[in-house]
């Protein structure tokens, strides 16, 4: 649709910082358009803020919304971190660069884009959110941290809330295969997946190429050893050392001595993201998750140029130390002490896809847990913070399973009405173009089919 609608760019810069950020916010053009509320909206990737990728919708529904770039274009790639380097050659962090990034941006961002809807309107906003994904998320879970009272409620989607230890963990199951000295193509993996897949799929009640509740699979790779298969033209035995590495990968990091040290990737999720190589008539060899590769290369060895296919394990575990040591303080948006925003009366709503192919969704039960273990248990956590888990939807959208269809807005109504959600409305369309709807249960309850009606319908299950 055509919107009508006021753009306005703000340069600002901090003390000693020799940065040059950008904020820009857009209004809906008349007093009647506008909803009276204002949403800062978050980034992805290493890029600060997403701008025309998430101001269609805010405008569409009335809301004044601003975004920032934190000083560096993150949107040309965002993958690539390495503007945090300084660009005279001397392997040194650009620390200014990467404190608007991970923090100082943020708060920037909401004063500014409140400031300028005050302005153009004649009054505040009435109450003011944030909204962003994955990335996006974890700032949002930042703003509740470290900013409490600078907005009304926050929806954070699919957090990256321990971000070194996200990005360290992608980068494990090339650990793990050049350890093994076995490179599984992507075909190979696949068919992993869809045994996985197979078996646990139908524990539900029915089959729809969701696996409900991934605790729940049981599925061991090692049966399939001495299947055969056929990829890219050629058949292929599944052996032993191929169960192997596959378990591995999904079991997670892990050393030697003190066993898994973090969370890994649960069955029937798509490991080609982590696990991705590349196949050439050369052979195969490692092609990384190409956010995890920057993140070492540039801020753990401060050199974009090196090859990381020479790392081993005990080379990897020593920059996963480094990694929490040097970043944690200032990447990581996993404080569990969240008293100053539940003091404020601020709402944090959470939801995170359980075939989430980027972030594990164990790290948002992770940090929910730890949140409850500071905030006094799961009732007096859901007064101002609430988890919802949605089964077979990928990273922020997408997958077989429903999608909640408007969280911003069930935000809103608990924010504004003091209607807690119970369950997110859910939604998708499945390969025969009809309408699936599910609700999507707060944690930590989970979706039962009743076993009657039919399962593309709502109604037919409950938490």
């Amino acid at each position: 649709p055509n919107l009508n609608y006021c753009d306005v760019k703000v340069r600002l810069n901090h003390p000693g910082a020799a940065d040059d950020v950008l904020v820009e916010v857009v209004l809906p053009l008349s007093r009647d358009g506008w909803n009276g509320r204002f949403q800062a909206q978050g980034g992805g990737g290493f890029a600060t803020g997403l701008f025309d990728l998430m101001f269609g919708k805010a405008l569409q529904t009335g809301y004044a919304a601003a975004s920032t770039d934190g000083g560096h274009d993150g949107l040309k790639n965002m993958v690539d971190l390495s503007w945090a380097l300084k660009d005279d050659y001397s392997k040194t962090i650009n620390w200014p660069l990467l404190q608007n990034f991970a923090t100082r941006s943020l708060p920037d961002l909401v004063h500014v884009g409140k400031s300028i809807t005050a302005q153009y309107y004649g009054e505040k906003p009435h109450h003011s959110y944030w909204n962003g994904c994955s990335q996006g998320g974890r700032q949002g879970l930042v703003m509740a941290q470290k900013y409490p009272g600078m907005l009304d409620g926050i929806l954070a989607e699919a957090p990256a809330a321990s971000l070194t230890h996200l990005l360290m963990a992608g980068f494990w199951p090339q650990i793990v295969m050049k350890e093994k000295g076995l490179w599984l193509s992507n075909c190979e993996l696949d068919y992993f997946g869809q045994k996985a897949m197979e078996v646990c799929d139908i524990r539900d009640g029915f089959r729809d190429n969701v696996i409900n509740d991934p605790e729940e699979c049981v599925f061991d790779e090692r049966e399939l050893v001495e299947d055969k298969i056929e990829c890219d033209g050629t058949e292929v035995e599944i052996t032993y050392e191929m169960a192997r590495v596959v378990r591995m990968i999904r079991q997670g990091p892990n050393t030697l001595v003190a066993g898994t040290i973090w969370h890994g990737v649960p069955q029937g999720v798509d490991y080609k993201p982590w696990a991705n190589i590349s196949i050439s008539a050369e052979g195969r060899r490692g092609s990384p998750w190409g956010i995890a590769a920057s993140f070492i290369k540039n801020l753990l060895l401060k050199d974009p140029s090196f090859s990381l296919s020479s790392l081993n394990r005990t080379e990897y575990l020593e920059l996963w130390t480094q990694a929490s040591v040097e970043y944690g303080w200032i990447l990581d948006g996993d404080n569990p002490d969240l008293s100053a925003f539940r003091a404020v009366g601020g709402k944090l709503l959470s939801w995170h896809g359980m075939s989430d192919q980027i972030i594990p969704y164990a790290n948002a039960i992770q940090y929910r847990n730890r949140v409850e273990m500071e905030m006094g248990g799961p009732k007096a956590t859901n007064e101002f913070y609430r988890l919802f888990l949605a089964p077979g939807v990928k990273h922020c959208m997408g997958g077989s399973g429903p999608v909640p269809t408007d969280p911003l807005a069930q935000l809103v109504d608990w924010v504004e009405k003091g209607e807690a959600p119970e369950t997110l409305e859910a939604s998708m369309m499945n390969e025969e173009y009809d309408l699936v709807t599910r609700d999507v249960c707060l944690y930590p309850k989970k979706a039962k089919y009743m076993g009657v009606s039919d399962p593309k319908r709502a109604s037919s299950w409950s938490c």
